[in-house]
């Protein structure tokens, strides 16, 4: 009973420890993610992509963000200090949060463009999720708000649906065009995680509010994290048809996710920005390292 104790404790003071840091996300971000960003930052295509993506924004989220109830001081008081907390680690403005019923299950998204970000959080994940998962998807929206994806994102799911109306072989076109498209989301989506680890600040708590994604109503409290990990990869492995579904998925599968947070979580970048102590025993991976094993687990094939 002690040492269970002890184990609450020292994650409450690791998780207070995050909300004084300020870090740069480029710095932990994917190479694959970052290095896309670099290059559509250099060309300007964020600027000139900007009004238009507000106007689609307001046309397709309109409704959700003037019904939704909005985060702040007065209302859900909890989530927004875990959401300022967020914003300052980030160095970015506190975005504009609702919480709705505009989207269904245990989910939440970022949209939006750098000048006027958003975040909708379901009312689910809002009442099911607790606190320190919730922080977890929180940061990570904000992750990819600090990461300027919102932009990218939603013009990258505009073509795709345009390319639907091209007579005959506008869905083929469509969906080959994504694949490079989907690669760099599914790349984009670890750097976020990353970002929902380092502000929640516990590993196992991350996981669990990745697993809740797929668990729904149910109770996963008794769900062995490595065993999951183990049993989805094993059946993945068995598969070929079922993998190529993974090429058209915006979103890793989660037990890749999940993967992938333990990897980062025993990675040389992730105590340099948290300012952790590892033991003595403990051996880091490089960020060559992880860089290598993260990308190896994203392979489709």
């Amino acid at each position: 009973m002690a040492e269970k104790i002890i184990n609450i404790v020292e994650k409450g003071r690791q998780w207070k420890q995050t909300d004084n840091l300020q870090i740069n996300i480029h710095d932990i971000a994917h190479p694959v993610d970052k290095n896309l960003i670099a290059v559509l930052e250099a060309a300007n295509i964020n600027t000139l992509l900007c009004t238009p993506m507000e106007q689609l924004v307001e046309a397709n989220y309109g409704t959700a963000l003037m019904t939704g109830i909005v985060v702040d001081e007065k209302n859900f008081p909890d989530i927004y200090s875990d959401l300022k907390a967020c914003a300052k680690t980030l160095n970015i403005n506190i975005p504009y949060t609702v919480v709705s019923n505009g989207i269904s299950g245990i989910n939440a998204f970022a949209t939006g463009t750098d000048r006027k970000p958003y975040i909708v959080i379901s009312n689910l994940a809002a009442k099911l999720l607790t606190e320190a998962e919730l922080k977890f998807i929180l940061a990570h929206e904000c992750g990819h708000i600090a990461m300027e994806h919102m932009v990218y994102h939603t013009a990258g799911s505009l073509a795709q649906i345009m390319g639907g109306f091209v007579p005959v072989i506008g869905g083929a076109l469509s969906k080959v065009a994504s694949f490079p498209l989907n690669c760099w989301n599914r790349c984009s989506e670890i750097t976020a995680d990353r970002i929902g680890l380092i502000c929640c600040g516990d590993l196992h708590t991350s996981q669990m509010a990745l697993l809740k994604l797929v668990g729904g109503f149910t109770d996963i409290s008794d769900v062995e994290i490595e065993h999951y990990i183990v049993q989805s990869r094993t059946l993945r492995n068995k598969q070929v048809l079922g993998r190529l579904g993974e090429y058209f998925s915006t979103h890793p599968v989660i037990y890749k996710r999940m993967e992938a947070l333990n990897l980062f979580a025993d990675s040389e970048m992730y105590y340099s920005i948290t300012k952790n102590t590892a033991s003595s025993e403990k051996k880091l991976y490089t960020d060559a390292e992880l860089n290598e094993k993260v990308s190896d687990l994203l392979h489709v094939f």
